[in-house]
């Protein structure tokens, strides 16, 4: 588990959570939402390490940070600690239902803890739960014992009960800014322009840009794509309609293709207009966008930028591939 000086970002929402840790006023039940892989089981983690921690450290705000030396930690670290339970919907299932949080949380929860005064239970993917599921657990998290904790992880508050939430104490996390999620890519070894674009594509997901990071697929067709729109303001027509194949090659990666196409021409968009390459998110062709520059004007960007969504959906309708494809390369021509 991380400690708080770890987590990446959520600055608020760690100030919160440790301001709580601090004034001894920790809830029983927190929700904590945000988009998928934004750092939502990392952060709670970080609050459960901290809360069960034998020797905090004080942290220069004056709240209290996790030592991740002592006994607590060292079994948290480990995936040992008998008194923090995760629940998740089961593998064979496609919510969770009543009799899990039953058998998991209501039940269990009457055993007093092992080791420290606190027995904490993660929800993760909340939003599993069923109606049965969360009127199962409503009395629990309305009077739990003074032990007891509740951490619900979920992408959106959508999914539960009003009764729930007002008993809930809300931390909503937002999308990881893109330079953050890129410095930490960069920070776990990947290359440089990987992580950018891996970190422009996910929406401030940093586990979703680790999958990515970790997929040689996406390096291959990052190349390979960037390497075909670099050629196109000196490509023939006949060199550009042969970028056909590098479409219908990755045509399992469709979405991947299309987003990275879309980041492409917004910073041949940008750069077209500013020359500014601080603003840039794709930061290893500068020598291609500076070409667009000079060939292409600001209609024609305009003119291609309106065009991939529009070619994007349609393929996402069935249309016939290879004769929309042909379109979309067609209108990149310079």
């Amino acid at each position: 588990m991380n400690s708080f000086s770890s987590v990446l970002g959520h600055e608020g929402a760690k100030q919160h959570l440790m301001t709580a840790l601090s004034d001894s006023l920790v809830s029983h039940a927190y929700l904590i939402e945000g988009p998928r892989g934004v750092g939502k089981k990392t952060l709670s983690g970080a609050f459960i390490r901290a809360l069960l921690c034998e020797d905090p450290v004080r942290t220069p705000e004056g709240t209290y940070d996790s030592c991740g030396k002592c006994r607590c930690c060292s079994l948290l670290d480990n995936g040992n600690y008998p008194d923090v339970k995760y629940i998740r919907r089961m593998k064979d299932k496609t919510e969770i239902k009543v009799d899990q949080i039953r058998d998991e949380l209501v039940s269990d929860m009457q055993i007093k803890p092992y080791l420290d005064k606190y027995k904490i239970y993660v929800i993760e993917g909340a939003d599993d739960l069923n109606i049965n599921a969360q009127n199962a657990m409503l009395k629990t998290i309305e009077e739990p014992p003074a032990y007891g904790i509740v951490l619900l992880l979920a992408e959106s508050e959508n999914s539960f009960l009003p009764t729930i939430l007002s008993r809930c104490v809300k931390i909503s996390l937002s999308p990881l800014p893109i330079h953050l999620v890129c410095s930490a890519l960069i920070g776990k070894g990947f290359p440089e322009p990987e992580a950018q674009a891996a970190a422009a594509l996910v929406q401030g997901s940093l586990g979703d840009a680790l999958k990515l990071s970790r997929d040689e697929n996406f390096s291959l067709l990052r190349t390979e794509l960037f390497d075909f729109l670099a050629s196109l303001p000196t490509a023939s027509p006949a060199e550009v309609m042969r970028g056909a194949r590098l479409f219908e090659s990755y045509k399992s990666s469709r979405d991947t293709l299309f987003s990275l196409l879309t980041i492409w021409f917004r910073d041949v968009s940008v750069y077209r207009e500013t020359e500014d390459p601080s603003l840039l998110l794709i930061r290893d062709r500068m020598s291609a966008m500076k070409a667009y520059a000079e060939t292409y004007s600001s209609e024609k960007i305009l003119r291609i930028c309106e065009t991939i969504p529009d070619i994007y959906t349609k393929l996402q309708h069935n249309v016939n591939a290879a004769l929309a494809i042909d379109c979309l390369l067609m209108e990149m021509m310079k």
